[in-house]
């Protein structure tokens, strides 16, 4: 199994398309954040400086990370491999089905890491010439260091739980266009609100299963951390920086329950999966 998550992420390291994913992503940050602030004097103030660039990569981390990166996190690692048409020759080649589920969340698990810590390391280099461009500046504190972690956890988070649920249509079908879409589908809420709206209906409306949906309980995260990142600062103007210490004490808010709601999400789908895997003829796609 281990050889096998050697030269899964060997294949998703090499992969041009992903790699140029990353670079142009990064450097369109950069590009946005240098150019951005070329006219801003900082000569006064120089902590708000780390407050601007803080919170010009808090808050689309926060908008559109689910959209711009747990998809590509859950194409390269789940959908890639079933796209080049080799999924038959992983099990002639003796890998169990089984130790396959287990070695995608491990591949899964690297990729992000790895990923993430790129992304920390551009962000970091374009902290560092702004910088230099201004005289040197005072670096993040511990609070909005804690806040942008929260971030990249959530969207680890999101990204293994929608890409669990959405590989049992896609292990089913062994097809990748499709699961694409469905995960944005998914991950979204588009069925979350589906299921409410039959919700409504006379034979249904006793049963309530909004809190027990994946995208319920991923929402009250995500709502926690928009909230705290937006309103954090009772009383801030809509012009300033997010108050991290603030907004991190809207995230602890939250609760356990979301939590274990999507860790049992998360180990149904990966044993439905195997189940699904097993029975399934593997296609030569």
């Amino acid at each position: 199994m281990f050889n096998y998550v050697k030269a899964d992420l060997y294949r998703i390291f090499h992969k041009r398309s992903n790699q140029f994913y990353w670079l142009i992503l990064a450097g369109l940050f950069l590009t946005f954040v240098i150019f951005g602030s070329g006219s801003a004097n900082f000569a006064d103030n120089k902590s708000e400086l780390t407050e601007m660039y803080f919170s010009v990569a808090v808050m689309p981390l926060a908008l559109f990370g689910p959209l711009i990166i747990s998809p590509q996190f859950y194409y390269a690692v789940y959908l890639d491999e079933i796209n080049s048409k080799g999924f038959i020759r992983l099990f002639s080649s003796g890998l169990r089905k089984s130790e396959y589920i287990v070695a995608k969340i491990i591949s899964s698990l690297v990729y992000m890491f790895v990923v993430f810590a790129f992304l920390a390391f551009a962000y970091l280099s374009g902290f560092g010439i702004l910088a230099l461009l201004n005289n040197g500046v005072v670096f993040f504190t511990i609070s909005q260091i804690e806040l942008l972690l929260s971030l990249v956890a959530y969207l680890g988070l999101f990204t293994i739980a929608f890409s669990s649920l959405t590989n049992l249509i896609t292990l089913k079908w062994q097809s990748s266009n499709i699961p694409l879409f469905l995960f944005f589908i998914i991950s979204n809420g588009f069925i979350a609100s589906l299921i409410g709206w039959l919700n409504r209906l006379p034979i249904l409306r006793q049963f309530d299963f909004n809190p027990y949906l994946l995208s319920t309980n991923i929402g009250e995260i995500q709502k926690a951390l928009t909230n705290g990142i937006f309103y954090g600062q009772q009383g801030q103007p809509s012009n300033q920086p997010p108050s991290a210490q603030e907004a991190l004490k809207i995230i602890d808010s939250i609760g356990t329950q979301p939590f274990i709601i999507i860790g049992i999400y998360i180990i149904v789908t990966t044993i439905l999966s195997f189940f699904i895997l097993k029975h399934s003829d593997i296609k030569d796609n």
